[in-house]
C-alpha cells in the first residue's frame, strides 16, 4: 500500500511539473491565401512588398486566419506609416536563417527577388525565442532565398508567464527523476 501511495504522489507531482513547461514552443505558420491555409503565398497575392502592403496584407491575413480556425489571434500592430517595427534587408539568398521572434508579436518573410517569390507570416504565442525558418518547399532555386524579413507587434502587451530556459531544464530534469521512481518496483 505505502509502495502504491508513493506511485502516486510521484505520479500527481509529475503531471505538475509537466504542465508548466511551456506551450507553443514554435511559431505558427498564419499565412492564408483568401480563407484557406497555405504554406506560403505568391508575391501575387500582395501586389508588392511596400511596407503598407505588407501590413494590410498581415492584416487581412491574420483577420483571415482567426475566421477559418476560430482563434482570436491580436491585430498586428505597425508603426503609424504602416511601416514594420523591424526590417532586415539580407538579399542573401541563403535558403535559412535564423530569426528572434518577440512574445506574441507576427513575423513576415519574403522568399526570393525584390518583385517576385514568396511570402509567408508566422506569430510567436509563446516567450521570445529565436527560429529558424527555411524557405518554402521547392527550395532554392525554385523560391529563392531569404529576401527580407519584418516584425510587427500584437498589440498585446506581451506573453504570458513562461518558464525561463534554466527554469525549464530544472523542470524536464525533475520529470525524468520522477519517471524513473515510478518505474522502480
Amino acid at each position: 500500500m505505502n509502495a502504491m501511495m508513493n506511485k502516486l504522489t510521484v505520479g500527481a507531482a509529475l503531471i505538475l511539473v509537466l504542465s508548466a513547461i511551456p506551450a507553443g514552443a514554435i511559431p505558427i505558420n498564419v499565412t492564408m491565401i483568401g480563407n484557406q491555409s497555405a504554406i506560403a503565398a505568391p508575391a501575387s497575392a500582395l501586389g508588392s512588398f511596400g511596407d503598407s502592403t505588407v501590413f494590410a496584407w498581415l492584416q487581412s491575413d491574420i483577420a483571415a486566419y482567426n475566421t477559418a480556425y476560430g482563434t482570436s489571434l491580436p491585430a498586428p500592430t505597425a508603426l503609424p506609416s504602416g511601416a514594420p517595427l523591424s526590417k532586415v534587408d539580407t538579399f542573401s539568398g541563403s535558403s535559412s536563417f535564423t530569426l528572434t521572434i518577440p512574445s506574441n508579436d507576427y513575423a513576415f518573410l519574403h522568399w526570393g527577388g525584390k518583385d517576385g517569390g514568396w511570402a509567408q507570416a508566422y506569430y510567436n504565442p509563446g516567450a521570445d525565442a529565436s527560429y529558424t525558418f527555411n524557405a518554402p518547399p521547392g527550395g532554392h532555386p525554385l523560391v529563392g532565398g531569404i529576401s527580407f524579413y519584418s516584425s510587427y507587434g500584437s498589440g498585446s502587451g506581451g506573453g504570458g508567464s513562461v518558464p525561463e530556459g534554466g527554469v525549464t531544464i530544472g523542470l524536464l530534469g525533475m520529470a525524468l527523476g520522477g519517471l524513473i521512481l515510478l518505474r522502480k518496483p
